[in-house]
């Protein structure tokens, strides 16, 4: 069985305490893992190596040593990533894998890149009567969110056992063509091949992220997680803006014109704005359709900088002063009672 491999440091949990992300604990058929009032736990002897943590992890914190794809080219030089769930009944080591699901769409994407591969060619095993099938309607969900915000996405082609294992053991094709001459008279190497070693298998949400960045400009995809932020419960405390590891939250102070930022288009979908929001001003992540593609542009609300009566600090609101419920005069820290604590105050400090 493979090692799964935990970065804490990349998790959740590890970096807000009070996170109620169980992306792992739901995704897990034999209940390897488990939130406690505590924590986050992790059973290793209940472990079976599936692999669907992995790809469900928002964070990229898990990791599996990366399954060994074949190769297959055919006779127009079109190249195929060849890839069987274990329980598919195929031949050969090569090309297996624990579970197809715990393959992530943004994996599969950089494999297909690295080896130049044109489709992906998958043969499934009996997932009707797999406890590792109800993970399938997500996955092919998220694969088709992914190929629709992708103009030349790699096809995905379910194939069954017999003709997986008939590419992958098919020998070479010959070519023709005067170059195909010279060609032949060299060894002719086999049409379907083990590369070589693969990045670990992850989640990898900021290469899909990455990818989409750079579809185009003119008229980016809609992205695919988009958090929303009620301004009405914000209290500016900048939490989230710390925590996010894209930039998709973001606050530009100090110029004319003092903003807050939020595109969608570098989100993860990684919840940790969520979890460290102590208003509850953000909403989980969520997909929105291929065609909103008014959220792939940013998003900047107007900030208004006010200084505080009860404690002299500068605070941010995103109402203007004596308009609508969020325009208090004192700050929010004031407003709720708590005495002034230097060493915690998360609003800038502006000499009097």
């Amino acid at each position: 069985m493979n090692h799964l491999d935990i970065h804490a440091e990349r998790c959740v949990h590890q970096q807000v305490v009070a996170s109620d992300c169980d992306a792992c604990v739901r995704a897990c058929p034999p209940g390897a893992w488990r939130l406690h009032d505590d924590g986050l736990g992790f059973d290793a002897d209940a472990c079976d190596g599936c692999g669907l943590c992995v790809a469900a992890c928002p964070t990229g914190a898990l990791e599996l040593p990366a399954p060994q794809a074949l190769l297959h080219t055919d006779a127009r030089g079109k190249r195929s990533l060849l890839l069987a769930c274990e329980r598919a009944d195929v031949h050969g080591a090569a090309g297996g894998v624990a579970f197809l699901y715990a393959l992530a769409p943004g994996w599969l994407l950089r494999q297909c890149d690295t080896h130049r591969a044109h489709a992906i060619a998958v043969a499934p095993g009996d997932c009707t009567h797999c406890e590792r099938g109800a993970a399938g309607p997500a996955w092919r969900a998220h694969w088709l969110a992914v190929a629709a915000r992708l103009p030349a996405a790699p096809q995905l082609k379910p194939t069954t056992a017999p003709e997986w294992t008939a590419r992958a053991s098919a020998p070479a094709v010959p070519d023709a063509g005067r170059r195909a001459f010279f060609r032949r008279l060299a060894p002719v190497a086999p049409r379907a091949t083990a590369p070589a070693s693969d990045p670990a298998l992850s989640s990898a949400r900021a290469d899909t992220v990455a990818r989409l960045a750079v579809v185009g400009t003119d008229a980016p995809p809609a992205p695919l997680w988009a958090v929303t932020l009620d301004t009405a419960r914000c209290t500016f405390c900048m939490a989230c803006t710390r925590l996010c590891p894209t930039g998709a939250l973001a606050v530009e102070l100090g110029s004319a014109v003092e903003q807050f930022r939020l595109d969608m288009a570098r989100c993860t979908g990684c919840g940790l704005c969520q979890a460290v929001c102590g208003d509850g001003a953000l909403s989980a992540p969520r997909t929105p359709a291929p065609d909103d593609t008014a959220l792939a542009q940013p998003v900047r609300l107007p900030l208004h900088r006010r200084r505080c009566p009860s404690c002299r600090i500068d605070f941010h609101q995103f109402a203007a002063p004596a308009e609508g419920p969020h325009s208090e005069e004192r700050c929010p820290t004031c407003r709720q009672g708590r005495p002034w604590q230097p060493k915690l105050v998360v609003q800038d400090a502006t000499p009097s």
